[in-house]
Protein backbone atom coordinates (compact mmCIF):
# COMPACT_ATOMS: atom_id res chain seq x y z
CA UNK A 1 0.00 0.00 0.00
CA UNK A 2 1.31 3.79 -0.81
CA UNK A 3 2.00 6.06 2.19
CA UNK A 4 1.40 8.78 0.05
CA UNK A 5 -1.97 9.16 -1.94
CA UNK A 6 -1.91 12.40 -4.45
CA UNK A 7 -4.94 13.55 -6.41
CA UNK A 8 -4.45 15.74 -9.18
CA UNK A 9 -7.90 16.86 -10.86
CA UNK A 10 -7.55 18.00 -14.35
CA UNK A 11 -10.09 19.93 -16.90
CA UNK A 12 -8.00 20.43 -20.26
CA UNK A 13 -5.26 20.46 -18.93
CA UNK A 14 -2.90 19.65 -21.85
CA UNK A 15 -0.91 22.68 -21.22
CA UNK A 16 1.13 22.51 -18.33
CA UNK A 17 0.07 18.82 -17.35
CA UNK A 18 3.73 16.89 -18.59
CA UNK A 19 5.52 19.31 -16.06
CA UNK A 20 3.17 18.91 -13.02
CA UNK A 21 3.10 14.69 -13.54
CA UNK A 22 7.01 14.97 -14.09
CA UNK A 23 7.52 16.73 -10.85
CA UNK A 24 5.31 13.84 -9.37
CA UNK A 25 7.87 11.24 -10.77
CA UNK A 26 10.94 13.09 -9.83
CA UNK A 27 10.73 13.23 -6.01
CA UNK A 28 12.94 12.07 -3.88
CA UNK A 29 10.37 10.25 -1.64
CA UNK A 30 8.97 7.21 -4.30
CA UNK A 31 5.65 5.90 -1.75
CA UNK A 32 3.06 7.25 -3.36
CA UNK A 33 0.24 6.92 -5.65
CA UNK A 34 -1.32 9.20 -8.21
CA UNK A 35 -4.72 9.64 -9.47
CA UNK A 36 -5.61 11.84 -12.04
CA UNK A 37 -9.20 12.46 -12.04
CA UNK A 38 -9.98 13.82 -15.87
CA UNK A 39 -13.27 16.33 -15.57
CA UNK A 40 -14.61 15.91 -18.80
CA UNK A 41 -11.31 17.50 -20.68
CA UNK A 42 -12.04 17.76 -24.72
CA UNK A 43 -8.26 18.27 -25.25
CA UNK A 44 -5.20 15.85 -25.32
CA UNK A 45 -5.28 15.85 -21.64
CA UNK A 46 -6.25 12.10 -21.35
CA UNK A 47 -3.57 11.20 -24.12
CA UNK A 48 -1.10 12.71 -21.75
CA UNK A 49 -2.05 10.81 -18.48
CA UNK A 50 -2.38 7.23 -20.47
CA UNK A 51 1.14 7.87 -21.62
CA UNK A 52 2.23 8.31 -18.33
CA UNK A 53 0.31 5.80 -16.63
CA UNK A 54 1.48 3.40 -19.25
CA UNK A 55 4.73 4.62 -18.05
CA UNK A 56 4.25 4.20 -14.37
CA UNK A 57 2.09 1.70 -12.18
CA UNK A 58 1.63 4.13 -9.27
CA UNK A 59 -0.49 6.27 -11.74
CA UNK A 60 -4.12 5.55 -11.88
CA UNK A 61 -7.19 7.53 -13.57
CA UNK A 62 -10.75 8.38 -13.39
CA UNK A 63 -12.44 10.10 -16.19
CA UNK A 64 -15.60 11.73 -15.56
CA UNK A 65 -18.13 11.79 -18.37
CA UNK A 66 -19.91 14.67 -17.51
CA UNK A 67 -18.04 18.08 -15.84
CA UNK A 68 -18.13 17.74 -12.08
CA UNK A 69 -16.08 20.62 -11.21
CA UNK A 70 -12.68 21.03 -8.63
CA UNK A 71 -14.80 19.89 -5.58
CA UNK A 72 -16.44 16.88 -6.25
CA UNK A 73 -12.83 15.72 -8.43
CA UNK A 74 -11.00 15.64 -5.23
CA UNK A 75 -13.86 13.38 -3.58
CA UNK A 76 -13.66 11.29 -6.53
CA UNK A 77 -10.24 11.38 -6.58
CA UNK A 78 -10.11 10.75 -2.94
CA UNK A 79 -12.81 8.29 -2.65
CA UNK A 80 -10.09 5.48 -4.48
CA UNK A 81 -6.95 6.36 -2.50
CA UNK A 82 -5.07 3.70 -0.07
CA UNK A 83 -2.67 6.05 1.30
CA UNK A 84 -1.72 6.89 4.82
CA UNK A 85 -1.68 11.07 3.82
CA UNK A 86 -3.12 12.86 1.13
CA UNK A 87 -2.48 15.71 -0.54
CA UNK A 88 -3.44 17.06 -3.76
CA UNK A 89 -1.87 19.30 -6.99
CA UNK A 90 -3.05 21.10 -9.74
CA UNK A 91 -2.72 20.67 -13.26
CA UNK A 92 -0.58 23.81 -14.09
CA UNK A 93 1.94 23.49 -10.76
CA UNK A 94 5.01 21.20 -9.94
CA UNK A 95 6.35 20.13 -6.79
CA UNK A 96 10.09 20.33 -6.10
CA UNK A 97 12.14 17.50 -6.06
CA UNK A 98 11.85 16.78 -2.24
CA UNK A 99 8.65 18.40 -0.84
CA UNK A 100 6.81 14.95 -0.36
CA UNK A 101 9.88 14.18 1.49
CA UNK A 102 10.19 17.43 3.69
CA UNK A 103 6.52 17.12 4.20
CA UNK A 104 5.84 13.50 5.51
CA UNK A 105 8.98 13.84 7.73
CA UNK A 106 7.67 16.61 9.19
CA UNK A 107 3.97 15.22 10.28
CA UNK A 108 6.05 12.08 11.25
CA UNK A 109 8.32 14.31 13.76
CA UNK A 110 5.34 16.10 15.23
CA UNK A 111 2.58 13.36 15.46
CA UNK A 112 0.54 16.04 17.12
CA UNK A 113 0.35 18.05 13.64
CA UNK A 114 -2.88 16.97 11.65
CA UNK A 115 -1.85 18.55 8.51
CA UNK A 116 1.43 20.94 6.94
CA UNK A 117 1.71 23.79 4.83
CA UNK A 118 5.13 24.72 2.78
CA UNK A 119 6.25 27.75 1.00
CA UNK A 120 5.83 28.28 -2.49
CA UNK A 121 7.02 29.91 -5.37
CA UNK A 122 5.11 31.69 -7.25
CA UNK A 123 5.92 31.68 -11.58
CA UNK A 124 4.71 33.11 -14.50
CA UNK A 125 3.67 30.93 -17.78
CA UNK A 126 7.57 30.78 -18.61
CA UNK A 127 8.70 29.63 -15.41
CA UNK A 128 10.13 32.68 -13.92
CA UNK A 129 9.88 33.46 -10.42
CA UNK A 130 7.57 36.49 -9.95
CA UNK A 131 8.03 36.13 -5.63
CA UNK A 132 6.78 33.75 -2.83
CA UNK A 133 3.66 32.83 -0.67
CA UNK A 134 3.03 34.67 2.71
CA UNK A 135 4.64 33.05 5.55
CA UNK A 136 1.47 30.90 7.10
CA UNK A 137 0.29 32.79 9.75
CA UNK A 138 -2.61 30.75 11.93
CA UNK A 139 -4.62 33.89 13.00
CA UNK A 140 -4.64 35.63 9.69
CA UNK A 141 -5.76 32.58 8.07
CA UNK A 142 -8.86 33.16 9.36
CA UNK A 143 -8.99 36.08 6.90
CA UNK A 144 -8.08 34.67 4.08
CA UNK A 145 -6.32 32.02 3.01
CA UNK A 146 -2.67 31.37 4.24
CA UNK A 147 -2.05 27.88 3.18
CA UNK A 148 -0.68 28.08 -0.26
CA UNK A 149 -0.81 24.97 -2.49
CA UNK A 150 1.52 22.49 -1.58
CA UNK A 151 0.41 20.90 1.84
CA UNK A 152 -0.06 17.22 3.44
CA UNK A 153 -2.57 15.83 5.74
CA UNK A 154 -3.47 12.46 8.06
CA UNK A 155 -5.68 10.12 6.39
CA UNK A 156 -7.20 10.04 9.95
CA UNK A 157 -8.07 13.97 8.87
CA UNK A 158 -9.88 13.24 6.31
CA UNK A 159 -12.28 10.90 7.69
CA UNK A 160 -12.41 13.53 10.58
CA UNK A 161 -13.25 16.74 8.02
CA UNK A 162 -15.24 14.60 5.53
CA UNK A 163 -15.52 15.75 1.68
CA UNK A 164 -14.67 18.88 -0.05
CA UNK A 165 -17.89 20.64 -0.35
CA UNK A 166 -19.41 20.89 -3.55
CA UNK A 167 -21.23 24.30 -2.77
CA UNK A 168 -17.77 26.00 -2.43
CA UNK A 169 -16.30 25.27 -5.82
CA UNK A 170 -13.40 28.15 -5.89
CA UNK A 171 -12.91 28.31 -2.22
CA UNK A 172 -13.63 24.77 -1.60
CA UNK A 173 -9.77 24.63 -0.16
CA UNK A 174 -10.17 27.32 2.21
CA UNK A 175 -13.58 25.96 3.41
CA UNK A 176 -11.66 22.76 4.02
CA UNK A 177 -8.54 24.42 5.74
CA UNK A 178 -10.81 26.11 8.15
CA UNK A 179 -12.51 22.98 9.18
CA UNK A 180 -9.58 21.36 10.12
CA UNK A 181 -8.42 24.61 11.95
CA UNK A 182 -11.63 24.94 14.02
CA UNK A 183 -11.65 21.22 14.80
CA UNK A 184 -7.60 20.73 15.63
CA UNK A 185 -6.44 24.38 16.09
CA UNK A 186 -3.54 23.58 14.40
CA UNK A 187 -2.02 23.74 11.48
CA UNK A 188 2.09 23.37 10.85
CA UNK A 189 4.10 24.94 8.50
CA UNK A 190 7.63 24.48 6.74
CA UNK A 191 9.38 27.84 5.55
CA UNK A 192 10.88 26.20 2.50
CA UNK A 193 10.02 26.70 -1.15
CA UNK A 194 8.51 23.37 -1.86
CA UNK A 195 6.26 23.94 -4.67
CA UNK A 196 5.87 26.63 -8.21
CA UNK A 197 2.56 27.68 -8.27
CA UNK A 198 1.72 29.27 -11.77
CA UNK A 199 0.34 32.49 -12.16
CA UNK A 200 -1.17 32.66 -15.60
CA UNK A 201 -4.26 34.26 -17.54
CA UNK A 202 -5.81 31.50 -17.86
CA UNK A 203 -5.71 29.86 -14.50
CA UNK A 204 -9.23 29.54 -13.01
CA UNK A 205 -7.86 31.76 -9.67
CA UNK A 206 -7.27 34.69 -12.11
CA UNK A 207 -10.20 34.34 -14.50
CA UNK A 208 -12.61 34.34 -11.76
CA UNK A 209 -11.09 36.23 -8.96
CA UNK A 210 -14.12 38.43 -8.18
CA UNK A 211 -16.35 35.59 -8.06
CA UNK A 212 -13.78 33.97 -5.47
CA UNK A 213 -13.64 37.20 -3.49
CA UNK A 214 -18.03 36.49 -3.07
CA UNK A 215 -17.49 33.17 -2.34
CA UNK A 216 -14.73 34.01 0.44
CA UNK A 217 -17.11 36.48 2.30
CA UNK A 218 -20.04 34.07 2.02
CA UNK A 219 -18.10 31.41 3.56
CA UNK A 220 -16.57 34.23 6.47
CA UNK A 221 -20.20 35.40 7.23
CA UNK A 222 -21.02 31.11 7.26
CA UNK A 223 -18.49 30.90 9.90
CA UNK A 224 -18.84 33.92 11.31
CA UNK A 225 -19.87 32.24 15.00
CA UNK A 226 -16.42 30.17 15.05
CA UNK A 227 -14.47 33.26 13.13
CA UNK A 228 -15.40 35.57 16.29
CA UNK A 229 -14.90 33.13 18.80
CA UNK A 230 -10.85 31.87 17.21
CA UNK A 231 -10.17 36.19 16.58
CA UNK A 232 -11.33 37.51 20.17
CA UNK A 233 -9.22 40.04 21.27
CA UNK A 234 -7.36 40.42 17.45
CA UNK A 235 -8.84 43.81 17.35
CA UNK A 236 -7.28 44.50 13.35
CA UNK A 237 -8.32 41.47 12.29
CA UNK A 238 -11.92 41.59 13.93
CA UNK A 239 -12.27 44.66 11.66
CA UNK A 240 -10.94 43.99 8.75
CA UNK A 241 -13.61 41.17 8.38
CA UNK A 242 -16.13 43.92 9.81
CA UNK A 243 -14.99 46.53 6.73
CA UNK A 244 -15.11 43.29 4.01
CA UNK A 245 -19.34 42.45 4.74
CA UNK A 246 -20.06 46.30 5.63
CA UNK A 247 -18.74 47.25 2.11
CA UNK A 248 -20.37 44.30 0.41
CA UNK A 249 -23.88 44.56 1.60
CA UNK A 250 -23.48 42.10 4.12
CA UNK A 251 -23.56 44.31 7.43
CA UNK A 252 -27.18 43.67 8.74
CA UNK A 253 -27.78 45.27 11.88
CA UNK A 254 -27.42 42.20 14.06
CA UNK A 255 -23.65 41.95 12.67
CA UNK A 256 -22.96 45.68 13.24
CA UNK A 257 -23.91 45.28 16.73
CA UNK A 258 -21.57 42.01 17.44
CA UNK A 259 -18.79 43.59 15.99
CA UNK A 260 -19.41 47.36 17.46
CA UNK A 261 -19.31 45.11 21.24
CA UNK A 262 -16.04 43.29 19.92
CA UNK A 263 -14.49 46.69 18.30
CA UNK A 264 -16.09 49.69 20.13
CA UNK A 265 -13.31 51.77 17.81
CA UNK A 266 -15.19 51.28 15.11
CA UNK A 267 -17.83 53.97 16.59
CA UNK A 268 -15.99 57.12 15.42
CA UNK A 269 -16.78 55.94 11.70
CA UNK A 270 -19.72 58.25 11.24
CA UNK A 271 -22.04 59.24 7.88
CA UNK A 272 -19.92 61.80 5.39
CA UNK A 273 -21.35 65.32 5.67
CA UNK A 274 -22.23 66.31 2.20
CA UNK A 275 -21.48 70.18 2.88
CA UNK A 276 -18.28 70.07 4.34
CA UNK A 277 -14.50 69.61 2.63
CA UNK A 278 -12.21 66.64 3.40
CA UNK A 279 -8.80 65.76 3.99
CA UNK A 280 -8.45 62.38 2.72
CA UNK A 281 -5.93 60.71 5.32
CA UNK A 282 -3.92 57.66 2.96
CA UNK A 283 -1.55 59.13 -0.07
CA UNK A 284 -1.28 55.76 -0.83
CA UNK A 285 -3.26 53.20 -3.44
CA UNK A 286 -6.38 53.48 -1.67
CA UNK A 287 -6.19 57.40 -1.20
CA UNK A 288 -5.69 57.42 -5.21
CA UNK A 289 -7.98 55.64 -5.83
CA UNK A 290 -10.51 57.50 -3.64
CA UNK A 291 -10.26 60.55 -5.91
CA UNK A 292 -12.68 59.64 -8.37
CA UNK A 293 -15.22 59.71 -5.99
CA UNK A 294 -14.12 62.91 -3.84
CA UNK A 295 -12.78 65.11 -6.21
CA UNK A 296 -14.24 68.28 -5.57
CA UNK A 297 -14.44 67.66 -1.98
CA UNK A 298 -10.74 66.87 -1.32
CA UNK A 299 -9.20 69.52 0.54
CA UNK A 300 -5.84 67.65 1.10
CA UNK A 301 -4.43 64.22 1.44
CA UNK A 302 -2.51 63.83 4.37
CA UNK A 303 0.00 60.68 5.48
CA UNK A 304 2.23 59.73 7.92
CA UNK A 305 5.38 59.05 5.37
CA UNK A 306 7.32 62.47 5.95
CA UNK A 307 8.98 62.24 2.73
CA UNK A 308 5.54 62.56 1.07
CA UNK A 309 4.46 65.33 3.29
CA UNK A 310 4.71 68.96 1.28
CA UNK A 311 4.52 66.81 -2.70
CA UNK A 312 1.07 66.58 -4.03
CA UNK A 313 -1.61 63.85 -5.22
CA UNK A 314 -3.96 64.59 -7.70
CA UNK A 315 -3.03 67.87 -7.36
CA UNK A 316 -3.60 68.39 -3.57
CA UNK A 317 -1.18 68.65 -0.99
CA UNK A 318 -0.04 66.09 1.24
CA UNK A 319 0.17 67.54 5.05
CA UNK A 320 1.18 65.50 8.25
CA UNK A 321 -0.84 63.57 10.87
CA UNK A 322 -0.13 66.95 12.75
CA UNK A 323 -1.64 69.54 10.51
CA UNK A 324 -4.42 67.02 9.98
CA UNK A 325 -4.98 67.35 13.49
CA UNK A 326 -5.19 70.72 13.30
CA UNK A 327 -7.82 71.27 10.76
CA UNK A 328 -9.85 68.12 12.02
CA UNK A 329 -12.71 70.84 13.43
CA UNK A 330 -12.61 72.59 9.89
CA UNK A 331 -12.63 69.70 7.32
CA UNK A 332 -14.01 66.56 7.89
CA UNK A 333 -11.29 63.18 8.00
CA UNK A 334 -11.80 60.48 5.82
CA UNK A 335 -9.41 57.37 5.71
CA UNK A 336 -8.93 55.49 2.69
CA UNK A 337 -7.21 52.05 3.46
CA UNK A 338 -7.58 48.16 2.95
CA UNK A 339 -9.81 46.70 5.82
CA UNK A 340 -6.92 45.07 6.75
CA UNK A 341 -5.49 48.28 7.90
CA UNK A 342 -7.83 50.63 8.78
CA UNK A 343 -7.86 49.21 12.46
CA UNK A 344 -4.57 51.03 12.37
CA UNK A 345 -5.38 53.66 10.58
CA UNK A 346 -8.39 54.81 13.61
CA UNK A 347 -5.96 54.11 16.28
CA UNK A 348 -3.65 56.74 14.80
CA UNK A 349 -6.51 58.92 14.22
CA UNK A 350 -7.52 58.14 18.67
CA UNK A 351 -3.89 58.61 19.44
CA UNK A 352 -4.12 62.51 17.77
CA UNK A 353 -7.42 63.54 19.62
CA UNK A 354 -9.49 63.02 16.45
CA UNK A 355 -12.91 61.85 17.81
CA UNK A 356 -15.00 60.78 14.72
CA UNK A 357 -13.70 60.08 11.36
CA UNK A 358 -15.91 58.21 8.23
CA UNK A 359 -14.28 55.37 6.42
CA UNK A 360 -14.53 55.15 2.36
CA UNK A 361 -15.94 52.18 1.09
CA UNK A 362 -13.87 49.55 -0.92
CA UNK A 363 -16.30 47.86 -2.15
CA UNK A 364 -15.50 44.31 -4.11
CA UNK A 365 -15.85 45.32 -8.19
CA UNK A 366 -17.21 42.26 -10.79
Amino acid sequence: MPEISIVLPTYNGEKYLKQSIESILGQTYTDWELIVVNDCSTDSTQEIIDFYRKKDTRIRTIFNYTNQKLPESLNIGFREAKGEYFTWTSDDNAYQPDALEKMLTYLKQNPDVPFVCTKCDIVDEYDKVLGQTEEYDEKKMLINNYVGACFLYRREVAEQIGCYNKSKFLVEDYDYWLRILFKYHKIGYIDEVCYRYRRHGGSLTEKRKAEIQQQLLRLHKEYLKELLEELEGEKALLCCLYYEFAWNGMADAKIKDIFAKQIPEIGMDVKEESDRKIVIYGAGAYGRNAYERYEDKIAFYADRNATLQGTFLNEKRIISLEKMKEMSAEYQIFIAASAMHVYDFIKTLQGLGIKKCHVIEFPLTN
